[in-house]
């Protein structure tokens, strides 16, 4: 997996900033702080080996928040710059070889008065979303305390989605979220892992913004499903992803003959049960 390196970073700042003013009205100021986690997870939950790890971040701003991947921001402020630009064989791969991998594709935007989520991927060539309650989410707040990163950190305990999670939040920073849809803490959450460590989230920075960022929020039209028809159309994807793309409208040429697509298949169903582990079971 590519990881974005401190000169990679610092030259697509440079990168960013050399086209601020030609696209500044894809720029928004409505999130005032940048929380940057490590996320570590296990894919497969029979191999101890499986595991990979990927830099998450969450926007966060006057009641409301933005978590995804490093990689898939960077992605789509990429594409929102070269948007602007002559579309040519050459600017695209331009485009190509700036945008660092993920494996995640999702945002998730919360709304942290009202513990609700909306959560938007895009599968294929379609735009998904779901809303989400999560104020079911129990917290229960236990006295332990300790220090985490230099934060005074306070564990809390809570199970989603067929995990059990420990966490600690600090009321340092008195923001009541966190990584991936965990909130509602009295103070921002610094680490958190379910009882097996499958999946570990840990702050690795936090920060004050003081310029606007790119507004990565897609202008696309979303189909507003519900989380359990969105969880369908996934595994349909996952499992025939030639079948889904052909539903889409999209082919892929094969030739005859030489079993191409079922050596294909045949591949992808093997690195399929290797990804066994997702962080919402149920």
């Amino acid at each position: 997996m590519k990881i974005f390196s401190s000169l990679s970073t610092a030259f697509f700042c440079l990168f960013i900033f050399s086209f601020s003013i030609s696209t500044a009205q894809e720029l928004t100021d409505k999130f005032k702080y940048k929380a940057t986690y490590e996320l570590t997870w296990q894919i497969d939950s029979t191999n101890a080996e499986s595991i990979q790890n990927e830099t998450m971040l969450l926007f966060t701003g006057a009641g409301y928040s933005r978590f995804s991947s490093q990689g898939h921001h960077i992605e789509d402020s990429i594409q929102r710059v070269y948007k602007e630009r002559e579309r040519t064989p050459q600017s695209f791969s331009e485009m190509r070889s700036k945008i660092s991998e993920t494996k995640f594709k999702y945002y998730i935007n919360k709304k942290l008065a009202d513990r609700e989520i909306n959560f938007q991927e895009e599968i294929v060539k379609d735009y998904y979303e779901y809303s989400e309650d999560l104020s079911s989410i129990e917290w229960n707040i236990l006295p332990e305390t300790k220090d985490i990163s230099g934060f005074a950190v306070q564990k809390a305990k809570t199970s989603y989605a067929g995990r059990n999670y420990t966490a600690w939040f600090t009321s340092e920073i008195p923001i009541p979220d966190g990584p991936y849809k965990f909130n509602g803490l009295p103070g921002l959450i610094i680490k958190i892992a379910d009882e097996k460590e499958y999946y570990v989230f840990k702050l690795t920075g936090f920060k004050s913004l003081k310029e606007p960022i790119f507004d990565t929020e897609s202008d696309e039209d979303y189909l507003e499903v519900d989380k359990n028809k969105f969880r369908e159309i996934k595994e349909e994807y996952n499992v025939d992803p030639i079948a889904a793309l052909g539903r889409s409208g999209m082919t892929i040429s094969f030739k005859s003959g030489l079993g191409q697509k079922e050596k294909m298949m045949k591949e992808h169903r093997k690195e399929l049960k290797k990804q066994n582990n997702p962080i919402e079971l149920k």
